[in-house]
């Protein structure tokens, strides 16, 4: 993996660490999965169907130590 380096450009420093991380949830993937596993494979299908949904980017929030910016990057 790659070092996240702070993307302000007066800092560029690689001294960043993670705060958070964010897992979100596509509704309209999750609704579209139901559908379509429902149809074909009834209520099983729907349940599995629903849980696509949770196939979202991940977020994490890094602070760099150098100058305290926060910011996002997409893993």
């Amino acid at each position: 993996m790659a070092s996240i380096r702070c993307p302000k450009i007066t800092c560029r420093s690689k001294s960043c660490v993670p705060v958070a991380q964010d897992k979100k949830f596509k509704a309209g993937k999750g609704l579209l999965g139901a559908a379509v596993g429902g149809a074909i494979f009834g209520l099983p299908g729907a349940l599995v169907g629903a849980g696509t949904g949770m196939n979202g980017k991940r977020k994490t929030k890094f602070v760099c130590q150098k100058c305290g910016k926060i910011f996002e990057v997409k893993l």
